[in-house]
């Protein structure tokens, strides 16, 4: 499977990276959870929703984060580690492993992720919710799976 160990820094100019922030950012998806994304210097993705609004609650009847928004954003992420090594190929994510540790409430939350190892065929990856008050709430492993085949890049695709 050709995988090495740990993953290499994402191959991006400042001026990439930027567009692709702001492709991601006026994602109608994004624009409805109420979520931003930045870039790390380290090649770490995170999403910040601040404020949590009333459709993100309602786990287990309470005011707790509902579980569907932590999977989705959890979803994009992953999957946003795995494609800044990929750029100009396929990705998707192929596999998610969630973990809820305690209800998510509060008004604000994020979730930081990194790959963990990068190959030709396979991202894996990792991210964290991590609650208002800095305590992890729920945790993630996913592998973003990468087609074999450089495509052209959608019109709407800036690199």
């Amino acid at each position: 499977m050709n995988m090495e160990m740990s993953p290499k820094k994402a191959d991006l100019t400042e001026e990439e990276r930027d567009r692709l922030l702001t492709l991601w950012n006026d994602h109608p998806a994004m624009k409805h959870l109420g979520a931003g994304v930045e870039l790390t210097r380290d090649g770490e993705v995170r999403a910040v929703v601040d404020p949590i609004q009333e459709y993100h609650r309602g786990g287990l009847g309470t005011d707790a984060l509902n579980g569907a928004v932590i999977a989705g954003l959890f979803d994009m992420v992953i999957g946003l580690t795995g494609f800044l090594h990929v750029v100009g190929r396929r990705a998707g994510v192929a596999q998610l492993s969630i973990q809820f540790l305690r209800p998510v409430v509060g008004e604000k939350f994020e979730v930081l992720g990194k790959p963990t190892r990068v190959g030709r065929n396979l991202v894996f990856s990792t991210a964290q919710l991590i609650d208002q008050n800095g305590q992890v709430c729920a945790t993630c492993d996913g592998i973003v799976a990468v087609s074999g085949s450089h495509k052209p890049a959608p019109d709407n695709m800036p690199i």
